[in-house]
């Protein structure tokens, strides 16, 4: 019988840093390297005939008011779903005065986020997070790096501050520049961890994106893809990441950010996405959900993580992720060649998914 390979979360150098000298991120990177194409390939235990929609209901946490008290159990998942709530809690809000909807030209009218950790993280809420500020069209996602647990370090705590900062920046330092708002939030995130980032500001009919890593983000049209953000690696599957420099001297650069801009009509949708999306489902899938579910941001958000949640525990699914692999050059060993391993499958990871349609 055939059996499938799902990568591992990032086994990633960041750790290594955290104690200090150049020999620990060396072999941290070396780690990283022999982890991705041998050791912590991991087989997937549990089938996606055995995750059910009971499953995905149970571990997400949605900004719609319905689906709030959801998520894993335990305090570690208790009080990260109530900072998600702080963070998103806009989302829900009336619609924008007429003199912003004026100021702003095309702005969001409706918004959503969703939060689905990996299932073996149930009790903690994973590592993902992000912001939602409907009235003032700013959103991001931020994916924290899972390697640090290794040093006793909790992941989420990073990205989580790192969300609330940039959502200050907004609100309270008034900036509409993604990489002003992202530079400020890595300036004041003075917590041990990283996270990739990004960062999307709708202003004046137009689409800002600042993203630093895998997570990433588009704009669908009428079913399809019309723009989408690229990722930032420094090798397959080593995204770049933002830390605390004094904790990680690694740290990439927020101005080094990939900053693109798109012009906006009235019915298109944003989507921003950690990895967990991305590497599970193509961008040209996620549009056609978009235009699915028009207008109605919470079932859309939840429509589309539901997907990738099923897909991540798919043995037979070839994702993209699996896809780019292959491309890459990574290769099985003969052993798991003759004992019938194929290198396809979902990635189960953290899911993070913002939704915001414009009009």
């Amino acid at each position: 019988m055939s059996a499938t390979f799902t990568c591992s979360r990032r086994a990633t150098f960041a750790a290594a840093s955290l104690r200090g000298n150049d020999e620990s991120i060396r072999k941290g990177r070396k780690m990283m390297r022999e982890n991705h194409h041998h050791h912590h390939h991991r087989r997937s235990c549990i089938g996606n005939e055995n995750f059910t929609d009971r499953d995905f209901r149970r571990l997400c946490s949605s900004s719609s008011s319905s689906s709030s008290r959801r998520g894993g159990k335990g305090k570690g998942a208790e009080e990260r779903r109530r900072r998600f709530s702080s963070l998103t809690a806009s989302s829900s809000s009336p619609s924008s005065s007429s003199s912003q909807q004026k100021k702003y030209c095309v702005s969001t009218v409706d918004a959503s986020a969703i939060l689905v950790p990996h299932p073996d993280k149930s009790a903690t809420g994973g590592e993902d997070s992000c912001f939602v500020l409907k009235r003032s069209n700013a959103f991001g996602v931020f994916d924290g790096v899972g390697g640090w647990s290794d040093e006793g370090v909790n992941p989420a705590e990073y990205s989580e501050t790192f969300a609330s900062e940039a959502a200050k920046a907004v609100t309270k330092e008034k900036m509409r520049n993604p990489v002003d708002i992202m530079v400020r939030a890595h300036k004041m995130t003075r917590v041990v961890g990283s996270s990739t980032a990004c960062v999307c500001v709708v202003e004046e009919g137009e689409a800002t994106f600042a993203n630093v890593g895998d997570a990433g983000g588009i704009v669908a049209r009428n079913g399809a893809c019309v723009f989408k953000t690229e990722p930032m690696q420094h090798e397959f599957n080593m995204p770049f990441q933002l830390g605390w420099k004094e904790a990680y001297p690694e740290t990439d650069d927020p101005r080094r950010a990939d900053v693109k801009k798109v012009r906006l009509k009235r019915g298109d949708c944003v989507v921003l996405g950690s990895d967990g999306l991305w590497d599970n489902v193509p961008h040209e899938d996620v549009a056609i959900l978009c235009d699915e579910n028009e207008g109605d941001a919470v079932k859309c958000a939840e429509q589309i993580a539901r997907l990738a949640f099923s897909r991540s525990t798919d043995e037979e699914y070839d994702s993209p992720f699996m896809i780019a692999a292959r491309r890459e050059g990574m290769e099985l060993t003969w052993a798991e060649k003759l004992q019938g391993v194929k290198l396809t499958g979902g990635k189960m990871d953290d899911i993070a998914v913002v939704v915001a349609f414009v009009g």
